[in-house]
């Protein structure tokens, strides 16, 4: 469970604003030789499988989306919104200097960042928050455990908080006794979306040159998660969870998690115990499921403590403060972000390195695995994409991705398991705006961010995307 606070919104827009006057030779891209493209990609991933399969089997096929149709969905609206709030001002003050280049995109920042507020804290519905629920959901439901997003209140007049709900105790014992490893990675699954979210706005960025106004999204959905990983040393953290034990009173109402991250760790460090010794909820029906500080060991304390205090690495990157593009020299331009995810073994802590030389484009990310006994490695490499002429004409393109890792299976495994991913995108052209997309992947055991399967699996994505304003750049840009 979490509600995204956005309260202290307006001081982010105004602090991240004065930090967008940077050193134009850091800021320069190729892009912005023309300032009246603001290139707009909108994807839409409508088949899914096996995820949308295993949701027939659960009965939420239409109530249950996929870790990537959510993520596509969001980032889609937000995307909308940086581009047009870049249209008005490009019309209000024209970036035809560097003076105005700045208050250009100090307007395009405050404006858009408002917009991001309105969206996310009371639109709720398809915002980052509607996503991360739907992030936790997407364990549940691939292991046939039906759920509900309470922030689909929104429609029936109910408070659309952020909880995942009408989830059986029944369900939680099986799902711990069968797959411990798949609870533990539900209950982080939620911040894992958001920083998939900001990773996907920087490829924007950086790959496809959008300009995208999203300081205030970068700052505070990167203090979201950090205030949340750390939110359990608030003096009042036990006494928010009698409160929210005191409003659950029957077991549909309750959250399947309570607050995210005691569970978690509770739960990492215990694989072997049933759920049911969490014991008896107070009101005397079902199972206690959130977990206090005081049902943590000193041990599982101090690593809770230290997965809070890793988190500010996520602000690790010259994104944050709107450098989207840091130039070499004609030839090559790169930025770097950082990302530290928790997961079903611990967590992985990622540098993502993004890359623009001569004409080919990559994003290339070094992995380091970390579970209680082992630090194991991990290289992730995408390429822009191929084109192959079809009648003479560039139609099909053709985006390669590896993974590879060494992996633990759980947080006590002592064993370096090797394993990876291999994923081509493919798109074809109808005309200058709309493709056709289709994904085939396939991947050994092991924990991928945005997949929501930790074992071995295939799969395969269909849909629509269609690209605006995109001028002259040229078509093979990384997607």
């Amino acid at each position: 469970m979490e509600l995204i606070d956005m309260r202290s919104l307006p001081i982010t827009i105004v602090l991240g604003a004065l930090m967008i006057g940077t050193p134009p030779v850091l800021a320069k891209s190729a892009e912005q030789d023309s300032t009246t493209m603001y290139p707009l990609q909108i994807d839409l991933p409508i088949l899914d499988l096996p995820f949308q399969r295993d949701a027939a089997r659960t009965g939420e096929l239409f109530d249950s989306y996929s870790m990537q149709q959510a993520l596509a969905v969001t980032q889609n609206l937000h995307r909308v919104n940086y581009h047009l709030n870049n249209k008005l001002w490009h019309g209000i003050i024209r970036p035809d200097s560097k003076r105005k280049q700045v208050y250009n995109r100090i307007a395009a920042n405050v404006t858009s960042g408002l917009v991001d507020y309105v969206f996310t804290y009371y639109g709720v519905v398809l915002s980052a928050q509607w996503m991360h629920e739907e992030f936790h959901r997407t364990g549940l439901t691939i292991k046939g455990i039906s759920s509900y997003d309470e922030t689909y209140n929104r429609f029936n007049g109910g408070f659309a908080n952020g909880s995942v709900s009408r989830v059986k105790d029944e369900d939680l014992i099986r799902l711990k006794k069968e797959a411990p490893q798949a609870l533990v990675r539900s209950f982080a699954a939620g911040i894992e979306s958001e920083f998939l979210l900001l990773r996907g706005l920087q490829k924007d960025n950086f790959f496809s040159g959008s300009k995208y106004a999203n300081i205030a999204l970068n700052i505070l959905l990167t203090k979201h998660a950090i205030n949340y990983v750390n939110q359990f040393k608030q003096t009042d953290y036990n006494a928010s969870i009698d409160s929210m034990n005191a409003h659950g009173l029957t077991v549909a109402d309750r959250d399947f998690v309570g607050w995210d991250f005691t569970p978690w760790v509770y739960d990492l460090h215990r694989p072997d115990e049933p759920y049911e010794a969490r014991g008896r909820h107070p009101s005397g029906v079902g199972i206690d499921r959130a977990i206090k500080t005081t049902s943590l060991t000193d041990e599982e304390y101090s690593y809770l403590e230290r997965m809070g205090r890793m988190q500010y690495l996520n602000f690790l990157s010259p994104f944050m403060i709107g450098v989207n593009r840091i130039r070499l020299n004609d030839q090559t331009a790169f930025n770097v972000a950082v990302r530290h995810y928790l997961n079903s073994f611990g967590y992985d802590l990622t540098a993502d390195f993004f890359i623009d030389h001569r004409e080919k484009q990559y994003l290339v990310s070094i992995h380091g695995y970390r579970n209680k006994y082992r630090l194991l490695p991990g290289v992730e490499v995408e390429r822009s994409p191929y084109v192959v002429r079809i009648n003479g004409q560039k139609r099909l393109l053709l985006q390669p991705a590896v993974l590879l890792w060494l992996q633990p299976n759980g947080f006590y495994d002592r064993k370096a398991r090797p394993g990876g991913l291999f994923r081509v995108q493919g798109s074809y052209a109808l005309d200058n705006i709309w493709r056709i997309v289709a994904v085939a992947e396939g991947k050994t055991n092991g924990w991928v961010a945005g997949n929501p399967y930790l074992d071995a699996k295939a799969g395969f994505r269909f849909g629509i995307s269609a690209s605006f304003n995109a001028g002259n750049r040229r078509i093979a840009t990384l997607m």
